[in-house]
Parts: C-alpha cells; sequence; structure tokens
C-alpha cells in the first residue's frame, strides 16, 4: 500500500474568549461621521462620547456608502464595548444598505464568535470572502477561530496559515498558531 500522511491538528485552546479582529470603514465626508470613524480606527475601547458620535452621524444626511460604513464604525465600537447584540443590528443595517460591504460581514462575523454562534459567523465569513477584501487577514482569522471552537482544527489551520502569507509575522495570528501541533501518521 502506498504510504499516505494524514495530518492531524489538534486544537489546545483552553481560554474561553479568543479576541477578533475587526474592520472599520473608511469615510469620505467629514463631521460626525468621520469622526465616529477616526474614533474607531484610533482603537477607541467603546467610550460613551465616540458612541455618542457615531449616533449623531446616523441622524444626520449622508451618502449611502459612508451611512453604512457609519454602523460598521458604531458597530465596531459597540463590539470594543461588549455589546454584541446592539452591535449584531448595526451590522445588519449596514448589510441591508450595501450587501457586498465585505467589512459589514467580517464584523458581524466577530460579534458571532463573541456569543458563541460560531456556525452563522463562518457563513458571514465566507460572504465577506467571497466579495472580496482588503481585510482578508482578519477574515481568515476570524474564520480560524470560529473553526476552532467547532472543532474543524484543519481549517482553522488552514486560515492561520494564508492569513500569515497574507500579513507575515501578524501577532494574533502567530499567537492563536502557537496553540497547535502538527504531527503526521502514515494511513495504514
Amino acid at each position: 500500500m502506498t504510504h499516505f500522511q494524514k495530518l492531524v491538528f489538534a486544537s489546545v485552546f483552553s481560554f474561553s474568549v479568543t479576541a477578533t479582529a475587526s474592520a472599520q470603514v473608511v469615510v469620505q465626508n467629514g463631521g460626525a461621521a468621520r469622526d465616529c470613524y477616526v474614533s474607531t480606527k484610533t482603537g477607541n475601547p467603546g467610550r460613551i462620547g465616540a458612541i455618542e458620535t457615531c449616533r449623531t452621524a446616523l441622524s444626520e444626511f449622508l451618502p449611502t456608502k459612508d451611512l453604512a460604513a457609519t454602523h460598521v464604525n458604531l458597530g465596531v465600537l459597540l463590539m470594543r464595548k461588549g455589546d454584541y447584540a446592539e452591535s449584531q443590528e448595526q451590522y445588519a443595517k449596514a448589510i441591508r444598505l450595501r450587501p457586498t460591504l465585505a467589512e459589514a460581514h467580517i464584523n458581524h462575523a466577530a460579534s458571532l464568535i463573541y456569543t458563541a454562534n460560531y456556525s452563522a459567523a463562518v457563513t458571514s465569513i465566507d460572504k465577506a470572502i467571497e466579495l472580496g477584501t482588503d481585510k482578508m487577514p482578519e477574515a481568515l482569522y476570524n474564520r480560524a477561530v470560529a473553526n476552532d471552537r467547532l472543532e474543524n482544527y484543519k481549517g482553522a489551520y488552514s486560515d492561520l496559515k494564508q492569513a500569515l502569507r497574507l500579513r507575515p509575522d501578524w501577532e494574533p495570528a502567530l499567537a492563536l498558531l502557537s496553540g497547535y501541533q502538527v504531527t503526521t501518521r502514515a494511513k495504514s
């Protein structure tokens, strides 16, 4: 019999919550929508003032593109604050406005991971990947987290390796990857 080798993947993650990667969306216009974007981009952890700025922006007239982006950015701030249900609502609004906005799907998936809805997260990430995105490492990382929780270790490992090909030395992916052991064994 020919010698086949089978990769066996084992996750050794024992922690309960893995950080996800988020993707803010650029706003072209100024005003509160731009301030909301800047708060998100600079790592605001979801402070009340930043969230209120985003809510103010949503009450202003914005082109559809910026309106959807602001829903995503507000969702990111809410997710950082730990308000996953409301963040999911914001991402759903963004997706209704712009179904092809991959970043909305990536962030929606991240919020689903935080609420342990891993299968739905994979579906959302798959959509983002299908659409194409500049945030592909984030999409792959989030899918790896969801796949790990679904015990699809081979898929998770593959996504992490691909994310690192796109962004070598990316610390979150390296840290997650370090929790895997790859062994080979001959198939009999």
